[in-house]
């Protein structure tokens, strides 16, 4: 009967140590995630900026003076150089975006499967416990 307990024992122990390594990763998971959702919220902003920067160009006509900002110097551009300039750019931006989202969903899957898997290890160890208490009960 002893030895009944100490292999109870050492399996919840063993089990126990499961939960904590994938509670590990689930948290480490979590941290990535955050870290994407801040790029995506920065994409997302430049996105926006020039996506107003694109319209206030669709506003002009091709005559119109547009100046770059280099550095600290304004530099004269032409409309369609500028607007090639800043689609270009909207374009590179949403791939981001589209890159970073596609990484947070597949994170997030990651995750559920994790916090799955915890909760599994969690009703097992229960239902060990559980099975050793009734155990001890019927010993004595």
């Amino acid at each position: 009967m002893l030895e009944l307990r100490l292999t109870i024992a050492a399996n919840m122990a063993e089990l126990k140590d499961q939960v904590e390594t994938e509670m590990t990763r689930y948290r480490a998971l979590q941290d990535e995630v955050q870290v994407l959702a801040t790029q995506r919220q920065t994409y997302a902003q430049q996105a926006n900026e020039n996506d107003m920067v694109k319209k206030e160009l669709d506003l002009l006509d091709d005559e119109a003076k547009v100046y770059k900002l280099v550095g600290p110097v304004l530099l004269k551009q032409d409309v369609d150089e500028a607007k090639t300039n800043v689609n270009k750019r909207l374009e590179f931006i949403n791939n981001e975006l589209s890159k970073v989202n596609t990484k947070i969903e597949a994170k997030e899957k990651e995750a559920i499967g994790i916090r799955t898997n915890i909760s599994n290890m969690q009703m097992e160890m229960q239902k060990r416990a559980a099975e050793a208490a009734q155990g001890a009960v019927a010993a004595h």
